[in-house]
């Protein structure tokens, strides 16, 4: 049996590993489906107070910030990496990934899997609820190719929470910062308005993360909505970020781990 066939079995074992736990939990994902409705209900009785220009109805925002909320929870799946991290040396299970064959470097990656899966079925749900119950149009020409784009989204997210994940390792401590980056990202990124009207002051670092290119793109498959420039100028971008990005936060998850196994403590918490 070939080392990547190993490989992505033990991945797979992962994943079902962390489906099992989380179903384990049998009202969890029931609450987060009344989350999601709560949410679509504040923000369609918020859009009726919503009279711009850059919104020609309140329907228009509606579609805007649900777009919004899809792509926070998957950015919030990629920055859970450290928790779950922090998690499994609670538990005492990563001592198993340390001195697997599988490594805990593959297993730190594999924990991210299941997340994006279960944050891609609830975006899909939530968007489902909003076109169900409040009467949200979608582009179903163009929804289909959300997914390699959300795919996509994550490889140029998911860097930022292994570079979390490792401080993790480090640390000790899960919530380093994290909470504060997604709080950051929400308001720079477009996820509740436009960044048009931000101050300009600020308005640059909307240009220099991923999170505002992807909350574009997936807002013009979705509800067709206009891009000030051409799609395939934020798809270059986002394969940049994952590109640049990943063989950095790799490198410092090893980084992390090697000096964990210097001093001793990285199975402590």
């Amino acid at each position: 049996m070939s080392a990547a066939l190993i490989a992505g079995r033990a991945t797979l074992a992962v994943v079902h590993r962390d489906a099992q736990i989380f179903l384990s939990y049998r009202t969890r994902v029931l609450s987060q489906l009344a989350n999601a409705i709560f949410t679509l209900t504040l923000f369609h009785f918020l859009a009726q107070l919503v009279h711009v220009d850059t919104f020609d109805s309140p329907r228009a925002y509606f579609a805007f910030v649900t777009v919004g909320v899809v792509i926070l929870q998957v950015l919030s799946s990629c920055f859970g990496t450290p928790a779950l991290v922090r998690q499994e040396l609670v538990a005492g299970t990563f001592e198993k990934l340390v001195v697997s064959p599988f490594g805990a470097l593959r297993g730190i990656v594999a924990l991210t899997l299941f997340p994006f899966l279960y944050s891609l079925l609830l975006g899909s749900a939530t968007i489902a609820l909003a076109t169900l119950l409040f009467g949200l149009q979608i582009d179903w020409a163009l929804a289909p190719l959300c997914l390699p784009l959300a795919a996509l989204s994550v490889l140029a997210f998911l860097p930022f929470g292994l570079l979390f994940a490792a401080l993790t390792l480090v640390v000790k401590q899960s919530a380093v910062g994290t909470t504060w980056v997604i709080a950051l990202l929400s308001l720079v990124g477009g996820l509740y308005f436009p960044v048009s009207l931000l101050p300009a002051w600020i308005r640059w670092v909307s240009e220099v993360q991923p999170f505002s290119t992807a909350v574009g793109l997936m807002r013009h498959l979705l509800v067709d909505s206009p891009l000030h420039a051409s799609p395939w100028v934020g798809v270059a971008k986002l394969a940049a970020f994952a590109l640049l990005l990943m063989p950095i936060a790799i490198a410092t998850v090893s980084a992390a781990i090697r000096v964990g196994r210097r001093r001793g403590t990285i199975l402590e918490y």
